[in-house]
């Protein structure tokens, strides 16, 4: 149900169809939503600044957000579906009038984005089992790194529902609770905290930034709350009491990746360019070691405010440096902003990139500017066997044709849960501590294939090594890793 309805006309002095083309294209895109998109299609994805109908808890007058085309006939009607921050739709009309075309905007929002607005960090579903285990699914759906935050939704979902089905834990159904940081790592802490005051938490999934991590682990430590933090990240250390880094370490994503790239490309001069907080400036002194040790060097390096946009200075010093390949460390928007770019400038034809957090949320954004970049992850939509076969049937089940691709990001909130479920049972507690200690050793097969949690607290698992196309990403290797 629709609880906010938007209704907006505005009077074009063109013809319909010129109207029509006017969406989403350079130039025009300010007067709908700045919208931006490779193909007007179905089922494209679309980069949306949605205005507020009053600010945001930030002071935000408008929030960039994503959506997808659902529906189009052409020269009439245009309708997108919000993935995020929050779930709706946008319904946008062409009509023929005298002078030109009016064009109207209804834009419906759900619940979910009232509670976005207003602060409020969301509430446990009526409908929930109040005995049951809640855990919280700790994500980003807003903010610079908010791409990724619906297919962690999605994910974490579905894993539940088949927790669920098989009995939950102990008998009660599990329940999950999506918390929004908005790429903010205070924003992170204090809804947490008022989540779990009033729920109590069993347990935290987290996929979001390092940053948010450091804020609350401090929290997660002292309250003895389960975080099981299954995002990418610096590694070390991998456990403390009932805090995991399940995610893959920058020497997983790099040792092997960076050599690789530069016997493809042939060139030995790195840029290193990334957002200004603890998994980036990782990145680059891993990256800058690995490439020494491989005989290259390093010919500039520069950190950038999370949500930067604008890099024309450092295309300019990419260039004016000589340097061959790019290691990019910038997340979500950012990392799209930069790639544009570089691809519009023409350095991509001399200038090979391994962004090793590029990942199906945001390689669907850039579209064909992003071919030839280079990942390195645990898990891509990509992998042909029959798990991750049979997982995408029951998540395109769950959620239809349209619903963002999983990715590694989002996959790992799957893993995560199904982690902590098993845990628990085998623990026959869901109290942090015992959960903590059922979780080493423990092993499941997934989408990703086989991940096990060592007596040391890291999970092991394969790491793959990928080129993203126009449409997707080719897997190129399986490579080696310190968590394999």
């Amino acid at each position: 149900m629709h609880e906010i309805v938007l209704v907006n006309e505005t009077h074009l002095p063109v013809p319909p169809h010129e109207a029509f083309g006017m969406f989403g294209r350079t130039g025009d895109a300010g007067w709908l939503f700045s919208a931006r998109f490779e193909h007007a299609r179905p089922g494209a994805a679309v980069g949306v600044d949605v205005p507020l109908p009053f600010a945001a808890p930030g002071g935000e007058a408008t929030v960039r957000g994503t959506a997808r085309i659902v529906e189009m006939r052409p020269c009439r009607r245009i309708v997108l579906e919000h993935e995020t921050p929050w779930t709706g739709r946008i319904t946008l009309t062409f009509t023929g009038e005298p002078g030109g075309t009016r064009v109207r905007t209804v834009t419906e929002l759900g619940r979910g984005a009232l509670d976005w607005m207003t602060g409020d960090p969301g509430r446990p579903a009526a409908e929930s089992d109040p005995a049951g285990p809640c855990v919280a699914l700790l994500t980003s759906m807003s903010g610079s790194a908010g791409l990724f935050g619906r297919a962690a939704a999605n994910c974490a979902a579905l894993a539940v529902e088949e927790i669920n089905a098989d009995g939950g834990v102990d008998g009660r159904p599990v329940r999950i609770e999506v918390v929004d940081d908005h790429t903010h790592a205070g924003t992170g802490l204090a809804r947490l905290r008022a989540l779990d005051r009033r729920c109590a938490l069993a347990a935290v999934v987290g996929v979001h930034s390092s940053a948010t991590f450091d804020a609350v682990s401090r929290y997660a430590r002292a309250s003895g709350l389960l975080y099981l933090y299954t995002a990418a990240n610096e590694g070390s250390p991998v456990q403390d009491g009932t805090l995991f880094r399940l995610g893959e370490s920058v020497t997983d994503q790099l040792a092997e990746a960076v050599p690789a790239l530069m016997r493809e490309s042939g060139g030995r001069s790195w840029y290193l360019i990334g957002n200004d907080y603890s998994w980036p400036r990782a990145v680059c002194a891993r990256g800058r070691r690995i490439a020494e040790e491989q005989g290259g060097g390093v010919a500039g390096e520069r950190l950038v405010r999370f949500g930067e946009s604008s890099f024309d200075d450092v295309l300019a010093d990419i260039e004016a440096s000589g340097a061959e390949l790019v290691l990019s460390s910038l997340v979500g928007w950012s990392s799209i902003d930069f790639e544009r770019r570089l691809h519009a400038a023409g350095l991509r034809d001399r200038v090979r990139t391994l962004a090793p957090l590029l990942e199906e949320s945001t390689r669907e954004h850039l579209g064909a500017a992003g071919s030839g970049i280079w990942s390195c992850l645990p898990y891509y939509s990509a992998l042909d066997t029959a798990e991750n076969t049979a997982f995408l049937h029951r998540y395109r089940a769950a959620f239809g044709p349209w619903a963002p691709a999983p990715s590694a990001l989002a996959e790992s909130a799957y893993e995560g849960l199904h982690l902590f479920a098993r845990a628990a049972r085998a623990a026959g507690s869901t109290h942090g501590g015992d959960v903590s200690r059922a979780l080493r050793g423990l092993a499941q097969s997934g989408p990703r294939g086989r991940v096990s949690v060592g007596e040391d607290g890291r999970l092991r698992q394969n790491m793959y090594l990928a080129e993203a196309t126009a449409t997707g990403f080719a897997i190129r290797a399986q490579v080696g890793s310190g968590t394999g």
